[in-house]
């Protein structure tokens, strides 16, 4: 039952069993320690609280799927057990969850939850503030390289990009005026040379009115 708890509670991130308590995992952010310049994981952190009134609504159905067992049998199983782990618990034995830790009973007679340690997945990485023109390792794709590097090539992509249009503008200028130079060659230079020089022919309106 413990590995189905804490199967559920992982998903889940909160958990109520009667007579147990409360329990719920609380992801904490990644961490910047500005003393020792160190960045520090993002870590789950579980909370326990010795007073819980009721079940988890859907960890019945949760079991029984897993189970293979109807909802009604399932809870009856978690009651069940509950009541076994706290009677066990008074006796001053521990109720261990498998991967995140235990219950058990303090000097005074009061349950908590003791967190198991574990391996830590992520370690601190050094932070160092970087000024805005210091040179700094950046990593563009698979390759490292510096801030420096990256600055120069997209000052010489943008330079290289106003020489293109450069070019362009050039050839276009150049094919303009080799049209000018032909059409004047072939056309000689006068208003009907540049203008339009189809002619139309206007027939005289007709009378608007009769002489008598």
């Amino acid at each position: 039952m413990q590995a189905l708890i804490t199967s559920y509670l992982i998903q889940k991130k909160e958990c109520d069993l009667p007579l147990l308590g409360h329990f719920r995992i609380k992801t904490k952010p990644a961490d910047l320690e500005k003393t020792n310049k160190q960045i520090f994981p993002p870590t789950d952190e579980i909370l326990y609280s010795e007073f819980s009134a009721k079940l988890s609504a859907d960890l019945p159905t949760y079991i029984s799927v897993l189970e293979n067992i109807t909802p009604v049998e399932a809870e009856e199983k978690i009651n069940s057990w509950c009541t076994y782990a706290k009677e066990k618990i008074d006796l001053g034995e521990k109720i261990i969850f498998e991967s995140i830790g235990s219950l058990q009973k303090d000097g005074v007679g009061n349950i908590f939850f003791q967190r198991q340690k574990g391996f830590n997945f992520y370690e601190p990485v050094p932070a160092e503030r970087v000024q805005k023109n210091d040179e700094h390792s950046v990593l563009v794709g698979d390759i490292e390289t510096t801030s420096a590097v990256m600055t120069e090539f997209y000052s010489q992509e943008k330079i290289r990009k106003l020489e293109w249009w450069k070019i362009w503008a050039f050839v276009l200028l150049a094919a303009s005026l080799l049209f000018l130079v032909f059409h004047f060659y072939t056309h000689k230079f006068s208003e009907t040379g540049i203008g339009n020089r189809a002619s139309f022919s206007t027939p005289p309106p007709p009378a608007s009115y009769r002489t008598p």
